[in-house]
C-alpha cells in the first residue's frame, strides 16, 4: 500500500515537472521568437541593435508598445518620464522650456506639421556630463504609426569631439577675419550654431567692455524666438558678467539655485531673470594687453552639465574670441589711422577746409556730372577783407584764428553735400553742387551775416561751372573774378 502511494507521487511528480519543462520551453520560444520578431521590425527601420548598450522605446499609434530599461535611464538623467504620455505631449507643446531638446523638439513637431509621412533624425547631446546620440524615426507601414527612439552613450567620442569642433570654428574664424570688418552677431550666432549642433550650449552670449563702463552684448541668445542681443549691463549693476569682467576670473556654477553668493555683494541670480529654471554656467573673462575686455557665457539647462572636455573646448572657443575681439581693436585702431592720414591728406591742416588737390578732383566730377544730367553746381570765390592789414596790425596767429573762424562759420551753413576749400592764403572756394547762383547767393548772404557776428568781413564772386569746358577754364575765371572784385572793390561787410 506505501509502496503504491510512494509510487502514485513520483508519477505525480514527474508530470507536474514534464508540464513546467513544456510551458517555460514554451515561454522560451515565445520570447526568442518575440526578440526575434523585434529585431526584424527594427532592422525593418534601419536600425541596429547593439545589445544592452542601445537604448530603445516604440511607439504605434501613438501607443507606446516597448520601451527599454536603457532609454529609461537616459531619459531620466534629463529628467522626463518618457512613459508619461502627458509629459511628452509638454515636451513638443513647449520645447522652449527644454532648451537642451529644443532644436530637436521643433524639427520634429515641424515635420508632424507638414505631415510628413516618414522622418529621422539625429542629434548629438551632453546630458549630466554624458554624451548621447539620439536618433528619431518614424514610419507608416501597413496603415499604421511607428516611431521609434533609440539612445547611445557615446561620452567616449567627447574627448574627441574637440578636435572636429575646433576644426569647424577655425573655419568660421578664418571667414571673419577675411572680412574688413568683423560682426559680433554673426560670428556669435555661427559659433552657437555649431555648439548646439553638439548639443554643448542652450545659450550662449559674447559681452564687450565699452569705455563708458557699460557692458554690452552684441551676442546672447536663447533661442530664435528669444534673442536677447543687444542688452546692456550699467557699471553699478553687479552681475554675474560684471563679476568675471571686474575680477578677471572664470567662474564655473553647477546650479544656479543653490550656488552660494558670490563675493563684494556681486548677484549671479540677476543674469537668470530671464528664467526660474536651474542653470549650469561657465564665464570666461575675455582679457589681452593686461586688461579684461569683455565676458563669454556658455549656459545649459540643468545642473552640473558641463564635462571637462566641454569646459576645455570653451576656454580655448573663449581664447578663439579674444583673438577676435583683439583683431577688432587693431582693425579700428589701424581705421582711424587711416582716416586720420586720409583727412590729413585731402584738408587743410590749419582750417579743415578741403585742399586744392582735393578740390579739384572734386570739381572734375561735378563738371562730369552736370554735362551727363544737366544739373546745376554754383561755385563761390572768397577772400577776408584787409587780410593782410589783419595779420600785420595783429600777428600772424590772430590771423589764423580769423581763418580757422571762416571755415567754422561756413560749414554751419552749408549742407553736407556742399564742400569748402582752402585756394590759397586767404582765399576760399564753395562749391555748392545742384544748386543754381541764385539759390547759392542765398547761402552766401547767410554766411555774410553770421560773418559779421565774428567781426570777419568778405568779399565773393559767383559762378556756375556747367559753362566752362575744363577745370583749367574755371581756374582761369577765378583770377579773372577775383581781380574784377578787388579792382571794383565790390564787397558785402
Amino acid at each position: 500500500m506505501l509502496l503504491r502511494v510512494i509510487l502514485a507521487f513520483c508519477f505525480l511528480l514527474i508530470a507536474i515537472l514534464f508540464v513546467l519543462f513544456v510551458i517555460n520551453r514554451r515561454k522560451l520560444k515565445e520570447k526568442t521568437e518575440s526578440e526575434k520578431s523585434l529585431n526584424e521590425f527594427i532592422s525593418g527601420l534601419g536600425i541596429v541593435l547593439e545589445g544592452e548598450k542601445l537604448g530603445i522605446a516604440i511607439w504605434i499609434d501613438d501607443e507606446l508598445v516597448y520601451i527599454n530599461s536603457i532609454l529609461i535611464e537616459h531619459a531620466n538623467l534629463a529628467g522626463i518620464d518618457i512613459r508619461n504620455k502627458k509629459d511628452l505631449d509638454e515636451l513638443f507643446s513647449h520645447p522652449e522650456r527644454y532648451l537642451v531638446f529644443y532644436d530637436m523638439l521643433t524639427e520634429i513637431r515641424k515635420q508632424r506639421e507638414a505631415k510628413a509621412s516618414d522622418y529621422s533624425g539625429v542629434w548629438r547631446k551632453e546630458i549630466g556630463q554624458k554624451y548621447f546620440e539620439i536618433k528619431y524615426f518614424r514610419k507608416h507601414l501597413n496603415g499604421k504609426k511607428y516611431v521609434v527612439l533609440t539612445t547611445k552613450d557615446v561620452s567616449n567620442e567627447l574627448s574627441n569631439l574637440e578636435v572636429t569642433i575646433l576644426a569647424e570654428l577655425s573655419e568660421i574664424f578664418d571667414e571673419h577675419f577675411s572680412k574688413e570688418t568683423i560682426n559680433l552677431y554673426e560670428l556669435g550666432e555661427a559659433i552657437k550654431r555649431i555648439l548646439a549642433n553638439y548639443g554643448l550650449v542652450d545659450i550662449f552670449g559674447i559681452g564687450i567692455l565699452k569705455p563708458t563702463g557699460e557692458l554690452y552684448f552684441p551676442y546672447f541668445k536663447y533661442t530664435d524666438e528669444d534673442d536677447r542681443s543687444g542688452f546692456v549691463i550699467k557699471p553699478e549693476e553687479k552681475t554675474l558678467s560684471r563679476y568675471i569682467v571686474d575680477k578677471g576670473l572664470k567662474v564655473h556654477i553647477r546650479n544656479s539655485e543653490k550656488e552660494p553668493p558670490l563675493s563684494d555683494g556681486y548677484n549671479f541670480y540677476y543674469i537668470r531673470r530671464f528664467t526660474t529654471e536651474v542653470f549650469t554656467i561657465y564665464g570666461v573673462p575675455v582679457s589681452f594687453r593686461g586688461l579684461t575686455k569683455g565676458v563669454i557665457l556658455f549656459e545649459k539647462q540643468g545642473e552640473d552639465q558641463f564635462s571637462k572636455p566641454t569646459l576645455a573646448i570653451f576656454d580655448k572657443i573663449a581664447h578663439f574670441i579674444s583673438l577676435a575681439l583683439r583683431f577688432i581693436e587693431i582693425l579700428d585702431e589701424l581705421n582711424t589711422e587711416r582716416t586720420k592720414l586720409f583727412e590729413l591728406s585731402i584738408k587743410d591742416y590749419l582750417t579743415g577746409a578741403y585742399s586744392r588737390r582735393f578740390l579739384e578732383q572734386f570739381l572734375e566730377k561735378e563738371l562730369s556730372k552736370c554735362r551727363r544730367t544737366n544739373s546745376k553746381t554754383t561755385v563761390a570765390f572768397l577772400d577776408v577783407n584787409e587780410f593782410k592789414k589783419i595779420n600785420d596790425t595783429y600777428g600772424h596767429v590772430y590771423g589764423d584764428e580769423v581763418l580757422k573762424t571762416l571755415v567754422e562759420t561756413i560749414y554751419k551753413n552749408i549742407r553736407m553735400m556742399d564742400l569748402v576749400a582752402r585756394y590759397g592764403g586767404d582765399e576760399f572756394v564753395l562749391v555748392f553742387p545742384e544748386t543754381t547762383v541764385e539759390n547759392a547767393e542765398l547761402v552766401m548772404k547767410r554766411i555774410v551775416e553770421s560773418l559779421k557776428e565774428q567781426n570777419i568781413s568778405i568779399s565773393y564772386g559767383m559762378l556756375e561751372i556747367s559753362e566752362f569746358e575744363t577745370i583749367d577754364d574755371v581756374y582761369k575765371e577765378v583770377d579773372k573774378r577775383m581781380y574784377e572784385m578787388k579792382k571794383s572793390k565790390t564787397s558785402n561787410t
